[in-house]
């Protein structure tokens, strides 16, 4: 069997609106490239940045207008299965699992889920993975520890 990996923050739930909402400002998506945050213009270090955020946070993510249209056009591919791949972060981890079964209980109900860091353990010749990050893509496709890579959509 074929498999998509669709990762969830940006591709299907809107993390950045979520993040300029949640610490009160108003940084367009066009200004965050290959998932270089500008945490100063958030008032925050990377690590106060990333500890902020709540279990609240990530369950209460709107989804992307476009989520169920994709997730049905990704589905009805013949030869794939389609499974969530997201990494975790502080708190994250338990808020995401609520994200997915508040917005995508079919996935939460079948546990077609993943949540970890190490997305390139999940490559293969006949995998593909959907991510907003580049460097999550470039492991995925030439994963370190010699694995055999698969493809990838940024």
């Amino acid at each position: 069997m074929k498999r998509i990996f669709l990762d969830v923050d940006e591709p299907i739930a809107d993390f950045v609106g979520a993040a300029n909402t949640f610490y009160g400002v108003d940084i367009p998506k066009e200004e965050i490239t290959k998932w270089e945050l500008p945490y100063e213009r958030y008032g925050k270090t990377h690590n106060s940045f990333w500890d902020g955020l709540t279990e609240d946070f990530w369950a209460d993510m709107p989804k992307q207008p476009w989520c169920d249209e994709l997730i049905d056009f990704l589905e009805s591919q013949d030869s794939y299965s389609v499974c969530l791949l997201t990494a975790p972060s502080y708190r994250g981890a338990t808020g995401k699992q609520r994200w997915i079964r508040k917005n995508l209980p079919k996935f939460y109900n079948e546990k077609r889920y993943l949540i970890g860091p190490a997305k390139s353990f999940c490559a293969g010749p006949d995998s593909i993975l959907i991510d907003d990050r580049g460097k999550n893509c470039d492991d995925f496709i030439a994963p370190p520890l010699g694995f055999v890579g698969g493809r990838a959509i940024v």
